[in-house]
């Protein structure tokens, strides 16, 4: 993907409480950053959870599958930029890759792979739905 691709990018002073008794950040933070960057991605590109539900019946754009590479520890009051976007998509599911830099160093690169869910009503059960096709174009506008 090119300039054009669905990209978020904010920063984060880490905080006392995000960090465990080596005085590092504890990893479930890190898991916690990379949520809150694909919903705020989403939403910076006008596909936010809270809409997509009223206007779609999502049930949101549930995790299918995480991973995140440990490379240099993160500190309290280190200040971190976490950049994320849309790297590849299917019919059902939309990866998002991360990566997190403290001071001009990368310090975790990772990835989820989300869906957009749906609720059968007959058994309640969730499912992908396959991508709408705004979200798809907005995906592939410079392919």
């Amino acid at each position: 993907m090119g300039k054009d691709a669905m990209r978020y990018e904010w920063n984060h002073m880490v905080e006392w409480g995000e960090c465990d008794p080596a005085r590092i950040v504890f990893y479930p933070n890190i898991y916690r950053w990379f949520d809150k960057s694909s919903h705020d991605l989403m939403q910076f590109h006008g596909f936010a959870q809270a809409d997509m539900i009223e206007q779609m019946g999502i049930v949101g754009y549930p995790l299918i599958e995480t991973h995140a590479e440990f490379i240099t520890p993160m500190k309290w009051n280190d200040s971190l930029t976490i950049s994320s976007h849309i790297k590849s998509r299917t019919r059902k599911t939309f990866t998002v890759s991360h990566r997190i830099v403290n001071a001009d160093v990368l310090s975790v690169e990772g990835y989820e792979i989300r869906c957009w869910g749906m609720r059968d009503e007959q058994n309640g059960k969730m499912f992908a739905m396959q991508l709408p096709e705004k979200f798809v174009v907005a995906v592939d506008a410079d392919n």
